[in-house]
């Protein structure tokens, strides 16, 4: 079998026999993948073209195969691993590397050659697909495999190319995003906050509005922070059932916010905070929201109260979390923003303008979307307190 590399340089590809051409590597779904999503009945297709380029080769059979795989590639310690995999008594401090693969999903079509110069093809994709996505522990990947047979004896061809699939929990920009509120009594403080249940990274930062009322002598609020956590929960399944280990909490810089002199209970006081992205390798960018069998990323603002020094008193700041999305816009649906071309790495961020592929709605209604998160799998056990568990920072 002869196996055709995918070349950048156009003049290498005029000798190749036959070729493999993707109208866009980009696929998009909208909404979690789950039967309950109103948007999962609209069917994707990858769409195409295969090109023939040798005229004379009689081409017999072309099939086209689209493959999906998750991987995982991480160091967990032996404490979490069942006893029977250990071998006697074993340091459970020491680690063990999990490293294994599973396949997502094996797509197949058929494809009739009958002498024309290229065949054009449209792949239907199952709308239960997890996003593109590559960290510095696991992998999801995608590639569209085309295998050929030509000739009396059905010499063997093979070209392939990559896909990515991307995952969107927000439709477009005007789209209806509703809230959430969150309040509570710690004794003397009483506070309240709202915020989006889900934010694009194309808005740039996330704004709380928060309202806060202190009742103690003498004390007040001095100072808010604000900054966004990325929580990467990994899971593997051995023959006891599914492993979860630890989270990793990475936590972005924070952002100040002082409260007006003389504001009162009443006042309500937006506190914001940016979505770190850059370009350079060397700074961590915040990824999206992301959900397949071996990796979890969400996140949460977490928000710190300061209050004023008095004497012979301590205060300590209180820390209250909220959960939130992080999602990007479909290229299609916001063209004149940077959007995301290939799955986010810990070592680089690529974004593009893609403005030919817009396509307007018709009217000025915004889209109702269903914001509820994926299930791959049941829920697991309870993450343990803030303080067990290690945060990355990134200041």
């Amino acid at each position: 079998m002869r196996r055709f590399a995918s070349l950048h340089d156009s003049s290498s590809t005029k000798h190749l026999p036959v070729d493999l051409c993707l109208t866009d590597p980009s696929v998009y779904f909208i909404g979690p993948a789950t039967r309950e999503n109103p948007m999962s009945d609209i069917r994707t297709k990858l769409n195409g073209k295969v090109v023939f380029r040798d005229r004379k080769i009689k081409w017999n059979r072309v099939t086209l195969n689209l493959m999906g795989k998750a991987g995982i590639n991480i160091d967990v310690p032996r404490s979490v691993l069942p006893r029977d995999n250990t071998m006697g008594d074993i340091d459970d401090s020491t680690t063990t590397r999990i490293q294994t693969s599973v396949p997502i999903c094996d797509i197949e079509k058929e494809l009739i050659f009958s002498g024309e110069e290229s065949i054009d093809f449209g792949l239907h994709l199952p709308p239960h697909l997890p996003a593109s996505c590559r960290t510095k522990h696991s992998f999801v990947e995608y590639t569209l495999v085309a295998n050929f047979s030509a000739g009396t004896f059905f010499k063997k061809y093979r070209t392939q190319k990559t896909v990515i699939v991307n995952r969107h929990y927000l439709p477009s920009p005007s789209a209806m995003i509703p809230t959430m509120d969150f309040s509570g009594i710690q004794e003397w403080f009483e506070w309240s906050a709202e915020l989006p249940k889900a934010t694009a990274i194309e808005s740039g930062e996330i704004v709380i509005s928060f309202r806060c009322s202190v009742e103690k002598e003498r004390v007040e609020v001095d100072r808010v922070e604000l900054c966004i956590e990325e929580i990467e929960n990994y899971r593997f399944c051995t023959k006891q059932g599914i492993k979860s280990l630890p989270p990793i909490i990475t936590r972005f810089p924070s952002t100040m916010y002082h409260l007006p002199s003389f504001s009162t209970s009443s006042e309500t006081h937006y506190v914001r905070t940016p979505m770190p992205l850059s370009k350079n390798p060397n700074i961590r960018s915040l990824h999206t929201h992301q959900f397949d069998p071996f990796l979890e990323i969400s996140h949460r603002c977490r928000m710190t109260v300061h209050f004023n020094n008095i004497p012979n008193i301590t205060l300590n700041p209180i820390i209250l979390n909220f959960p939130i999305i992080i999602t990007d816009y479909p290229s299609i649906a916001s063209p004149h923003l940077p959007v995301r071309s290939v799955p986010f790495t810990d070592a680089d961020i690529a974004t593009e303008h893609l403005g030919n592929l817009f396509a307007r709605a018709h009217g000025d209604d915004a889209v109702p979307v269903d914001l509820d998160l994926p299930e791959y799998t049941p829920r697991y056990e309870p993450q343990s307190p803030d303080s067990a568990i290690p945060v990355i920072s990134t200041n």
